[in-house]
């Protein structure tokens, strides 16, 4: 990273990278980044440890993550596109390859 963008706290870099107005429209509104962390964790393909801010419990300033096991396309027993759904209620119901 160019030395004019670091700064310890990650959001204080997305400020100075991003314009002010800047934002990501996803291409569907119900998968957000708990959807795809979900897939990881409910799978359990991943681990995940989030750490909060001191001053706001909301914010996440960084996350840990072990990676368990990978997920190839022939563990979707070559229906890739059959949804696998998850093991508790979320929206979506649940996720493909």
């Amino acid at each position: 990273m160019e030395p004019e963008f670091w700064d310890p706290n990650p959001n204080k870099i997305c400020e100075k990278i991003f314009p002010p107005t800047f934002l990501f429209k996803p291409l569907s509104l119900n998968k957000t980044r708990k959807f795809y962390e979900f897939i990881l964790v409910d799978s359990k393909s991943v681990s995940i440890k989030h750490n909060f801010d001191k001053n706001d419990n909301q914010l996440i300033t960084h996350s840990t993550i072990q990676i368990l096991k990978i997920f190839t396309f022939k563990d979707f027993e070559n229906k890739p596109n059959q949804v696998r759904k998850f093991s508790q209620p979320f929206d979506p119901i649940g996720y493909n390859y």
